[in-house]
């Protein structure tokens, strides 16, 4: 209680009494467990999953909580069948999918949430904003880095699909490089009336999030 929001503090303060949690929830001796309901944790964030996740399972957790002085955000906690609504974890969404192909057929897809999709817009156009003068080249690093991280991130290998994803990265780069270097037609910039975009990734080494690949970026 207190502890702002990102401080350095609060990752380890969560750590400390959530793996208490943890380890009561992951015993083969608990509750929990006995009705095979198990955790998936990061610092204070977690999802408890389950066939079925009985009344006396969720009065156990808010009395163990209750013990370490912590209470759930009623606004982020809910109780679902994830078959039939999707829900959002560190910055993911998951969901239950029908298979466009293969009638009768459905599959768990994860991918990053529409709320990630936004922050990093958000990031891009402040990045743009700032750097109003910026030479293409400065440009195409500083877009590299916000588009580089998020990718890297949220391209977990045969865990994720980001095909979408990846093709409305591109589309929102496509359209917002463009007004970066038209919206003030007396500074004529080397861009002007040009496709932004194509001319970045082409000379200047931006990166297509639509052929952009971990593997080959570590090599």
């Amino acid at each position: 209680m207190g502890t702002p929001q990102g401080g350095v503090i609060s990752p380890l303060l969560a750590n400390l009494y959530m793996h208490l949690l943890d380890r009561i929830v992951s015993s083969t001796k608990s509750l929990f467990h006995r009705y095979g309901v198990s955790i998936v944790r990061y610092a204070d964030d977690f999802v408890l999953m389950g066939r079925n996740i009985p009344p006396k399972v969720l009065s156990k957790l808010k009395e163990l909580l209750d013990r370490m002085g912590l209470t759930l955000n009623e606004n982020k906690t809910k109780l679902i069948n994830a078959r039939n609504q999707t829900f959002d974890f560190l910055g993911f969404t998951v969901r239950y999918s029908r298979d466009l192909f293969v009638k009768g057929r459905r599959y768990w897809e994860v991918f990053s949430s529409r709320k990630s999709e936004t922050k990093i817009r958000e990031r891009i156009r402040e990045f743009l904003k700032s750097g109003g003068h910026y030479a293409p080249e400065k440009v195409s690093g500083g877009l590299n880095s916000i588009i580089r991280g998020w990718l890297n991130y949220f391209d977990a290998g045969g865990i994720s699909y980001m095909k979408m994803p990846r093709r409305r990265l591109r589309k929102y780069l496509m359209s917002t490089i463009h007004r970066y270097y038209n919206r003030k037609s007396q500074r004529k910039s080397r861009l002007y009336r040009q496709k932004g975009f194509e001319v970045m990734t082409a000379r200047y080494g931006l990166i297509d999030p639509t052929k952009y690949s971990l593997s080959l970026n570590r090599k």
